[in-house]
């Protein structure tokens, strides 16, 4: 298991978590909207700037902005936008000899889907086939899906380049939702091939006081204690994800100081190595 720290692209608090960055060469980059709704992003500079200051780094995953920048809003507003990022992508895995993945949310579900995208997205991946590049798609909570949509779809495009971002704590939004214990719901949300198969990363981090979805600060938190760090890594590896990437995804109240990030990281590592 590789364990790697996230931050800004504007690099808020690296000074703190370098050094799980030095130690498992790999990071996740998070944009916001700085260049307005569903604008391109620039990918180059900060990809560029991050490796100059560590050049250590073999994997580095893009996040592109939270709000508004769902994989088929942006298909359907100019897929030439997702094209010239994958191209970049592609020509800095050559350049710098690293793996980059490209992560989008979607929020429709998978018979949409189907109907509406299954072919843009086929034609995105042509642009990184064969390459050290992934296109990633994450799970969300805030639509109503009979099967969880981003495996749906990685099964039936079933491309190497095309792989899931399993978000922890949005399986734990949408059982709370549906109020239902999350052991219950992770039987009928997750199948085990499919995560073995498919996830290449993991969004970890903890869901405060059985919500995740009202209040803002019970979203994507550090988690109490290593009881409750056990907890949700034993109920992961139940469903095969014991292998991949996990990515500390953990909101708080300072990003410069990372103090809430820098627990969690330390508490998933020692778990990791008992």
């Amino acid at each position: 298991m590789n364990i790697y720290p996230k931050t800004s692209v504007n690099f808020e608090g690296l000074d703190k978590l370098i050094v799980y960055v030095e130690k498992y060469k790999g990071i996740e980059l998070q944009f916001f909207d700085e260049n307005g709704i569903m604008e391109q992003i620039d990918i180059k500079t900060p990809v560029e700037k991050l490796l100059k200051r560590v050049p250590c780094i073999k994997e580095i995953t893009i996040h592109p902005p939270l709000c508004n920048y769902d994989i088929e809003s942006i298909m359907l507003k100019d897929i030439s936008i997702i094209e010239n990022q994958l191209k970049t992508c592609v020509i800095l895995a050559r350049k710098y000899d690293i793996k980059i993945n490209l992560l989008y949310h979607t929020q429709i579900d998978f018979i949409k889907h189907k109907a509406l995208t299954i072919d843009k997205i086929k034609s995105l991946l042509k642009i990184i086939e064969g390459e050290n590049v992934l296109l990633i798609l994450e799970n969300l909570f805030m639509f109503d899906e009979k099967e969880c949509t981003v495996f749906k779809l990685a099964e039936y495009i079933n491309h190497p380049n095309l792989k899931v971002c399993f978000d922890i704590c949005h399986m734990y939004c949408k059982a709370n939702i549906y109020k239902t214990d999350i052991e219950s719901f992770a039987k009928k949300y997750l199948n085990l091939d499919l995560c073995r198969n498919y996830i290449h990363q993991v969004h970890f981090s903890y869901t405060v006081d059985n919500d995740g979805y009202i209040v803002r600060k019970t979203h994507g938190r550090v988690h109490d204690n290593v009881e409750e760090l056990k907890y949700d890594l034993g109920l992961l590896a139940k469903y095969g994800m014991d292998r991949c990437n996990y990515i500390t995804e953990v909101s708080e109240d300072d990003y410069d100081l990372r103090v809430d990030q820098l627990k969690e990281l330390d508490m998933l590592e020692k778990v990791c190595n008992q």
